[in-house]
């Protein structure tokens, strides 16, 4: 975890990149002088808990920086047939939001200033010192940490990811540094995880967004459905139909479920991904097709490879970036927020006046085990509030437990044989954790003297 900011962590062997918990800032050097270059690595490094890569020759930017993913670029200005005036203008156009540092030894005003109207971030002169290093990491760190808060403030489908777990902020974090371009990205996740939301904040609303759920597309209709047709190209076909490829095209293509594909199936997608091009059914003539494709699986892709059930060419095809999204038991610290905020808006949906969960039920919604992810809790809060008397202000536990109708499926049950001291401190740990240490509060919610908390919170420390 870097000081400032959540990022993307080092991209696997593969070339692809993924957001993780407890992520470092990745740099990237390119400079054509080795020691030089490792020089500034070891400087940075030293500044803080910094990835860093190195390039010291020309590289295919278009296709190599998506999957190295850098937070920031520190450029030299002059590499054999690599002139860096005309390389920033080629990074911005893959990257636009990575800043990017010139550094030279040829120091000149004129070269500083023609560095920054070109879109260099910042130009660092050679020999660089380790003070001037850092504290141009420092700015950087500054700057995307303020755009950070900013989007997260206005942008509407940042917004729409909720949770404050370094999951979920290196979640965004990973969004806004993906985003622009056009490569392929694969999300992967449990079912009711959300993959959906997070395909529609990666297209941010830039042209159509068509979902596609491929486990519903049989293969006898595969070819209708996403090719298209002309009208007449078999019976029944009274007009012609674009068909979803050609709907998504200057778009996002979400493909749910992709590892329910038939062979046929990948085979066609195959097909187009590489050519971008496709022929309608009962059509002479192809059409080109241009969109960015983002993927979603609830198993593991390189699994089904390895078992021979999908492509390994596709396979590389949509996962050249990638995400997993966690499961919502290891972000337990985010169901507080989540349930209130389903309260509220259900509430608002059904004309009921619940506003507020009490301690005791969040405390039972935080201790279960959620396999159905936040799709489950969804719906769980939506029923309860729905079935709640109109003059219901707060949500007790008592309405999730005992009622007729669905319990949530994660309930774990409580160790039967143990014994009553047992239970008691399990509890007492369960609602300290709720009252995040405030002994105060804690003994608000059990009901009990402070005192008597804290001569049981004493006797647990010498048992």
């Amino acid at each position: 975890m870097l000081n400032a900011r959540p990022a993307a962590t080092r991209a696997p062997d593969n070339g692809t990149a993924s957001p993780t918990a407890n992520a470092a800032l990745r740099v990237l050097v390119i400079d054509d002088e080795p020691d030089v270059a490792e020089i500034l690595a070891r400087v940075i490094r030293t500044c803080g808990d910094y990835e860093v890569d190195i390039r010291t020759g020309a590289f295919d930017i278009e296709r190599e920086l998506p999957g190295i993913a850098p937070d920031l670029i520190f450029l030299d200005l002059v590499i054999p047939d690599f002139d860096g005036f005309d390389v920033i203008p080629r990074i911005k156009g893959v990257t636009p939001d990575v800043p990017v540092v010139v550094i030279s030894a040829y120091s000149t005003i004129e070269n500083a200033v023609r560095a920054i109207k070109t879109g260099a971030f910042d130009f660092l002169p050679k020999p660089f010192d380790p003070d001037s290093v850092a504290l141009i990491i420092a700015k950087t760190e500054q700057d995307l940490a303020f755009r950070a808060r900013y989007v997260a403030v206005h942008d509407s489908h940042i917004g729409c990811i909720r949770g404050e777990s370094t999951a979920m902020r290196d979640l965004r974090e990973w969004i806004l540094k993906i985003r622009s371009v056009s490569a392929s990205v694969l999300i992967e996740g449990e079912s009711g995880t959300g993959k959906e939301l997070i395909a529609r904040a990666i297209h941010a609303g830039r042209g159509p967004f068509v979902a596609i759920n491929m486990a519903s597309i049989p293969d006898e209709l595969s070819d209708s459905e996403l090719f298209g047709h002309r009208r007449g190209a078999f019976t029944g076909a009274t007009q012609d139909r674009k068909g979803l490829f050609v709907e998504a095209n200057g778009g996002t293509l979400f493909l749910d479920e992709v590892n329910t594909m038939s062979p046929l199936l990948q085979a066609k997608l195959l097909r187009v991904l590489q050519e971008r091009r496709l022929r309608p059914v009962g059509s002479d003539q192809e059409i080109e097709v241009d969109f960015r494709v983002v993927s979603a699986t609830n198993e593991s892709l390189e699994s089904l490879v390895a078992q021979g059930r999908f492509r390994r060419d596709l396979y590389h095809r949509l996962r050249v970036l990638s995400c997993t999204l966690p499961p919502l038991r290891e972000r337990r610290d985010d169901i507080a927020l989540l349930a209130e905020e389903f309260v509220h808006r259900y509430s608002r949906a059904h004309g009921k006046r619940a506003r507020r969960l009490t301690p005791e039920a969040l405390l039972y919604l935080k201790g279960l085990d959620w396999p159905g992810n936040v799709r489950e809790l969804e719906n769980l809060i939506e029923e309860t509030v729905i079935l709640c008397a109109d003059a219901t202000y707060e949500i007790d536990r008592a309405m999730f437990t005992e009622r007729p109708g669905r319990t949530p499926s994660g309930e774990r049950q409580d160790d039967p044989a143990c014994s009553l001291a047992e239970a008691e401190r399990r509890h007492i740990e369960q609602v300290m954790e709720l009252a995040q240490g405030n002994k105060a509060r804690a003994a608000r919610i059990l009901q009990i003297d402070y005192k008597t908390l804290l001569r049981k919170l004493a006797r647990e420390e010498t048992t």
